[in-house]
């Protein structure tokens, strides 16, 4: 665990939210609430905080909205959403709009838990290492910056996340399974296309028309190319 480690709940769902507050406080961490969007705006503006536990649905300002907003001034911050839709589209919408990690309602505390220790645990093990550099691209993981021949690249926190991994790992064949545990946390199933989605997407954004920087290695995974 992240010693010390603030996190924001925003539910407005009362029971969910104290029973959430109480475990949180229990495994050792400091917690804050807020029952709807603009209250938890209103938060992070004034208190340090480690990670966002943001539900999807909101009175006023939905869960959407806040993790686009939060990410215009914050790319760092951890968010996991709370949702109970499990649609490939909604998810996907979930990370595009900023999301690290996404929990389904209804769910298990030792899930929650485990998920909050895995992204404090990757975010705190991303400050301070080497950037990244293949067929072009850099990644900075201190900076959250990925560019394109120094011209910088418009990427979501998934996107960018999903583009260090591969960076990072250029030159070799990686797994489904692998990209799953380290840039999903192992939570998605492996029949999911969200892996799919996101590739395509940084082909688009990296001018990878042809498929040849991140090729697809069928019935295994992805190869990024060194360049």
């Amino acid at each position: 665990m992240v010693a010390d480690a603030t996190i924001l709940i925003v539910e407005d769902d009362a029971t969910i939210a104290r029973f959430v507050e109480l475990e949180l406080k229990h495994a050792g961490y400091g917690v804050l609430r807020a029952d709807e969007g603009r209250v938890a705006l209103e938060l992070l503006e004034t208190n340090d905080v480690d990670l966002v536990i943001l539900d999807l649905m909101l009175p006023g300002i939905d869960g959407l909205d806040v993790a686009r907003r939060i990410r215009v001034d914050d790319p760092d911050t951890p968010i996991l959403m709370l949702t109970a839709r499990a649609e490939t589209h909604d998810v996907v919408t979930g990370f595009e709009a900023g999301a690290d990690d996404y929990l389904r309602k209804p769910f298990e505390i030792p899930e929650l838990l485990s998920r909050v220790r895995a992204l404090l645990k990757r975010f705190a093990a991303t400050q301070g290492p080497t950037p990244h550099e293949a067929s072009g691209v850099r990644v900075d993981l201190e900076k959250r910056l990925a560019t394109l021949e120094g011209e910088p690249l418009d990427l979501t926190a998934k996107e960018f996340d999903l583009l260090a991994y591969l960076v990072a790992n250029a030159g070799r064949v990686i797994s489904r399974d692998e990209i799953l545990d380290s840039v999903w946390n192992g939570q998605h199933a492996t029949d999911s296309n969200v892996i799919e989605v996101f590739v395509c997407h940084l082909r688009n954004k990296i001018g990878d028309r042809e498929n040849r920087v991140i090729q697809t290695i069928r019935g295994v995974g992805y190869f990024f190319a060194r360049g």
